[in-house]
């Protein structure tokens, strides 16, 4: 086997290899568990266990005077916002900067009947609770930005304490207060202990609109940031059948910056006082994902704790500008400087043309046009390698017999011609960090979300025209137990561009080989690009277009400056022969 045909084969492996880096989950990291009867979070006095039958009980409302259920809104530069006395709860936070399909902002919160909504306070571990809190608290208004709910419980020995609390939001912001206090009332001392905890504050059941979230490309990722790394504790697969591993629960107990949940497009992070709290992450039900701060069971007079909450756009400029590392929920790793590189690439050619299709066209000729010196040398090592064909032919009939000679005779060949067998292969092998550090950007690009460009209706998603109930291999999916398949037209766009530049760049190998080039890729990327977003498909398309007009602009001046034809694979060039002197 030829070394082309070896290292077309081992770009085939690389290309998979990436492939599978970029769909296959990650293992999540193992999370502490936690005892139930720990000890953690504001230092109290030493206490003796409670007993068993108490621990169980849940605190009962103590009614002050009948509260009244009622929503109150609230508005800033960045937010709407509406509170409902109902479980001292955030109903609805729109993002005003960010549109839908219709025009309107954004909603961050999406609640069906029986719903546990955000900021809700359970007196039980997230593991327990089946169903939001129905608890009617008072309200008491602040100012038009501050706004405190309360009212009174009865702990396990029947003594009697206020719970209240706080949001405060602020004009121009995407981060606000949530304030939890707790004091006695009629008592020196409360004892509050439910398997282990006092009260648990909880953000659920999901993060932005339902459109998003049970699309089957959002990927929903919830962790923890301690010691300047984001530890993933689970990633759930939203609108897909929640697959082996994925329906579960975990719960971390630990001093951490901040704890938080996102998506392709939102991030929810909750920055909590330097205490140790229990974290619990709750994926069991499907296209549900819970994120819970518990505080451990208390003795004591009083106390408050105090969070405070991100939740906005997965922008990487606003997540920058808030600190606190938010920026490492984005992806990118060790491509993150290319990655930014090319969302600031693609944010300047739409202030340009105010369109990100046409931006996505400008960038990949932008970047064509930088990596042309590298691969105007790689097609003509290509070329001279078709040269050598001859050659090498006649070097395989005289040592056919002799596999080892023949290596060393065409590698001597090689060297004495100045040719490198490797150089057909760069401009692939350049393509693969810029291809992952692309998917990596239209995947997650906010901007790009509901962006049309000619048939396409979002750059973000794969450009579908139509859905078939049956699942076709490789090609289809299943939702909720019944097959689809989408049927999408750049994929076949762009396997005709890949197929005829195969053709042009595969020059006159052998026939192994040449099938190999011609055909093999472009069904590899067929499959691998099917339900890729629409905008990275587009890129694709359009720098095989441009590789094939690069291809043909180069071969005429190869062979103008060797006064020889070039006849590319595939292109019939006309000759009336060469005039010896």
């Amino acid at each position: 086997m030829e070394k082309n045909t070896i290292l077309a084969i081992v770009a085939i492996f690389i290309i998979l290899l990436v492939f599978q880096l970029i769909f296959l989950r990650p293992t999540a990291e193992k999370p502490q568990q936690v005892p139930q009867e720990e000890v953690a979070g504001q230092k109290v006095p030493q206490q003796e266990k409670a007993p068993l039958e108490k621990e169980e009980s849940i605190p009962i409302p103590v009614p002050i005077e009948e509260a009244e259920k009622k929503v109150v809104s609230v508005e800033t530069d960045y937010y709407s916002i509406k509170l409902s006395t109902e479980g001292a709860s955030l109903i609805s936070l729109k993002l005003k900067r960010y549109k839908d399909r219709n025009g309107e902002p954004i909603e961050l919160v999406s609640l069906e009947e029986g719903d546990v909504k955000p900021f809700e306070i359970q007196f039980s571990r997230l593991r327990n609770v089946s169903k939001g809190d129905r608890t009617i608290y008072h309200v008491k208004r602040v100012n038009d930005l501050h706004y405190i709910f309360y009212t009174n419980f009865k702990d396990q020995k029947g003594n009697i304490y206020s719970l209240q609390k706080e949001y405060i939001f602020y004009k121009s912001d995407y981060v606000f207060d949530v304030k939890v206090s707790i004091k006695a009332i009629n008592t020196e001392e409360i004892f509050l202990n439910n398997n282990g905890i006092s009260y648990t504050m909880i953000w659920g059941p999901v993060l932005g609109p339902i459109s998003v979230v049970k699309n089957r490309y959002n990927i929903t990722t919830q962790g923890y940031y301690e010691n300047g790394k984001f530890r993933k504790v689970m990633r759930g697969a939203a609108g897909c059948t929640l697959r082996k591993g994925e329906s579960r629960y975990e719960e971390v107990s630990k001093v951490v910056e901040w704890v938080g949940m996102s998506n392709r497009y939102f991030f929810l992070g909750i920055i909590p006082d330097q205490k140790d709290y229990i974290y619990s992450f709750d994926q069991r039900t499907q296209n549900k994902f819970l994120l819970a701060v518990s505080h451990p069971y208390f003795k004591g007079k009083e106390f408050e704790d105090s969070f405070k909450v991100y939740a906005g756009p997965k922008d990487r400029k606003i997540l920058k500008h808030y600190g606190h590392d938010f920026e490492s929920v984005m992806s990118g790793k060790i491509l993150k400087p290319l990655v930014i590189f090319l969302e600031w690439m693609i944010k300047v050619f739409y202030r340009v043309t105010k369109n990100y299709g046409l931006a996505i066209i400008l960038m990949t000729i932008t970047i064509k046009l930088i990596l042309h010196p590298l691969t105007k040398k790689s097609f003509e090592s290509m070329r001279r390698m078709s040269a050598l064909q001859p050659k090498i032919n006649e070097l395989r009939e005289r040592y056919r017999n002799n596999p080892q000679q023949l290596n060393k005779e065409i590698t001597a060949l090689y060297r004495k011609e100045r040719v490198n067998p490797m150089g057909g292969c760069l401009p692939m092998l350049l393509q693969l960090p810029i291809f992952y550090a692309l998917y990596t950007v239209l995947s997650s690009m906010i901007d790009l979300r509901n962006e049309s460009f000619l048939w396409i209706k979002d750059l973000s998603l794969p450009d579908t025209v139509a859905t078939i109930k049956t699942a076709l291999p490789l090609l289809g999916y299943r939702l909720g137990g019944q097959g689809y398949t989408d049927i999408n037209i750049l994929p076949f766009i762009m396997t005709g561009t890949t197929l005829l530049q195969s053709k042009l760049t595969s020059g006159d190998q052998s026939a192994q080989q040449g099938k190999m080039m011609t055909y093999l890729f472009p069904i590899i990327f067929f499959f691998i690009f099917w339900n890729m977003p629409s905008g990275l498909v587009l890129y694709w398309t359009v720098q095989n277009i441009l590789t094939i007009g690069q291809q043909y602009i180069i071969d005429i001046r190869l062979k103008k400056k060797m006064k020889v034809p070039v006849k590319p694979k595939g292109m019939p060039v006309k000759s009336k022969g060469v005039k010896r002197k």
